[in-house]
């Protein structure tokens, strides 16, 4: 059984990880490693079986848009080349610390939207449960805040807009959800733009590894 997701009220269902784990229940899925740490997946069903049956969601009317999570560019591609009903996202990790150009361009020049997951680096929620590094404590990037009398999240925010993406920050605090939208009242400059450019480390800081027990992006 592949992961797939529900997004935006129902209308954009997606397949949330490339990997297709063997279906134990609802909720009974828990590690991608059985007992001896050997990632545990169906290899009698295909990612391109998966999408067409998901195509076919679609023709039914039961959700109106299909789309793509955490897929690389070659897995993007071969996405593209066999598919009836070109995914309408890739939902991936960006943000200043992990910024994947590449496939951004790649998505963007075939018409597949790029939504950016963990655009704030996962922030204090990643620190915790990854042990990860967040990019919203750079000092550059503070730098950029006071330059434009702004947070540190409003700067990440607008750079992701900034390169045509789509962002989904998450947050449990009224104010900072309103925060989060006061990022249309300015623009960074070119030369701002280049700089954050700059702090690419291509570091992933959603690694579910840490509890599936097995490294699925290896």
């Amino acid at each position: 059984m592949s992961i797939i997701r529900r997004t935006i009220s129902g209308t954009l269902l997606h397949l949330h990880f490339q990997h297709l784990f063997i279906y134990h229940g609802v909720g009974a899925c828990t590690s991608a490693s059985d007992d001896n740490g050997v990632l545990d997946i169906d290899t009698t069903i295909t990612l391109e079986a998966t999408w067409h049956g998901m195509e076919d969601l679609v023709s039914m009317g039961l959700v109106r848009s299909i789309g793509i999570s955490n897929y690389s560019l070659l897995q993007t591609r071969e996405c593209l080349a066999y598919s009836k009903m070109r995914p309408a996202v890739n939902q991936i990790e960006l943000h200043p610390y992990f910024q994947r150009e590449s496939l951004i361009k790649f998505c963007q020049k075939h018409g597949v939207c790029v939504m950016a997951h963990t655009p704030l680096g996962g922030a204090t929620a990643n620190t915790i449960t990854f042990g990860s590094v967040s990019c919203l404590d750079d000092p550059i990037l503070k730098g950029l805040a006071t330059k434009y009398r702004k947070t540190v999240a409003q700067i990440v925010l607008r750079w992701s807009i900034q390169r045509n993406t789509v962002v989904i920050p998450k947050t449990s605090k009224p104010e900072r959800l309103e925060e989060n939208f006061q990022v249309f009242d300015f623009e960074l400059e070119k030369e701002d733009m280049d700089l954050i450019k700059s702090l690419d480390r291509n570091y992933r800081t959603n690694q579910p590894a840490k509890y599936w027990g097995i490294d699925i992006y290896a």
